[in-house]
């Protein structure tokens, strides 16, 4: 799901939330988790971002490029 803003994404999101509010596919946005670029949590076998974790990404992203 592609989301307005930050106010209106749930408190975690899903890899599939992450992959489609960057555009940028399953793989790479699997990527970006497992070589830690993006803080997650694990619960069971599922994988959720915290939404600031999210918002720390965005702008760690764009202060360095």
């Amino acid at each position: 799901m592609i989301y307005r803003n930050f106010e209106s994404m749930p408190l975690t999101l899903t890899v599939r939330d992450i992959a489609d509010t960057l555009s940028i596919g399953m793989n790479r946005a699997y990527a970006l988790v497992n070589e830690g670029q993006l803080k997650s949590l694990r619960i069971g076998n599922q994988i959720r971002i915290p939404r600031d974790c999210f918002k720390a990404f965005l702008s760690t992203e764009t202060e360095s490029a």
